[in-house]
């Protein structure tokens, strides 16, 4: 493994991933300097990793990137490559509702994503998981959103495009409910976070002040009462029956 330094994202890497590593680190680190002002962020240690060293560390599928934490450190796990049969299944489940083609390449598509999965870390160090899977996925969502249209709103359009192409998915059970009690297959999981993100997004287009009340809410239970204050339609999915609070 090689290292490359950086203050807020020190990174591991496989053989032939410097270039890789640098890019990963160059996007990741506007979008946490850009939320780190609104609270202070511990680092983030990335491995950007090939197939053969992710299974040495993992057994999560290669190819999508995620977060883990421990006691004391939050980490992101990185591919080295997206590996053609993700891509595959990428394509397999996205054509059928992208009648005039994706709005860009999966690639570059995934490599956005790596800032949902920094958002949780986020999530982590600021204590704001709330221990019900629908609303820490909506809060990365939310998260994620304000710091790319801060730090990188040439993207944000793009990737509302995304957005919009994945809440045009139709998966058996379009439910909260369903969400936070089933496990989700590829399509469901895309759906979701596609209706997520265009709902951050009309968080996000009101402004820091839903930020601020959020780092000031003193429970999950609070934190979500924000949310419905600034969005009350924030559970309505396909009239979907709305989900009791945390900590009810």
């Amino acid at each position: 493994m090689n290292a490359l330094p950086h203050p807020d994202l020190p990174a591991f890497y496989s053989p032939g991933g410097k270039a890789r590593t640098a890019q990963v680190q160059a996007y990741l680190e506007g979008l946490h300097r850009l939320l780190a002002r609104h609270r202070p962020l511990p680092p983030v240690t990335l491995f950007v990793l090939s197939e053969r060293d992710w299974r040495e560390r993992t057994r999560v599928p290669y190819g999508l990137p995620f977060q883990r934490t421990s006691r004391t450190r939050l980490y992101l796990f990185v591919p080295l490559v997206y590996p053609e049969r993700l891509l595959h299944r990428l394509r397999q489940v996205l054509l059928p509702v992208a009648e005039e083609g994706l709005p860009g390449a999966l690639e570059e598509f995934l490599d956005l994503t790596l800032g949902h999965e920094h958002a949780h870390a986020v999530q982590v160090a600021w204590r704001l998981r709330t221990g019900r899977r629908w609303l820490d996925e909506f809060l990365a969502n939310y998260l994620f959103l304000f710091a790319l249209k801060g730090a990188y709103p040439e993207r944000y359009p793009l990737y509302l495009a995304w957005a919009r192409l994945l809440a045009r998915l139709r998966p058996p059970n379009p439910r909260l409910s369903a969400y936070d009690r089933l496990r989700t297959g590829l399509a469901e999981a895309l759906y979701f976070q596609g209706v997520f993100a265009l709902k951050a997004d009309a968080l996000v287009a009101k402004g820091e002040g839903a930020l601020r009340a959020l780092l000031q809410a003193p429970s999950p239970k609070e934190a979500y009462r924000v949310l419905l204050e600034a969005l009350p339609d924030l559970t309505d999915l396909r009239g979907g029956p709305a989900p009791s609070p945390p900590g009810s």
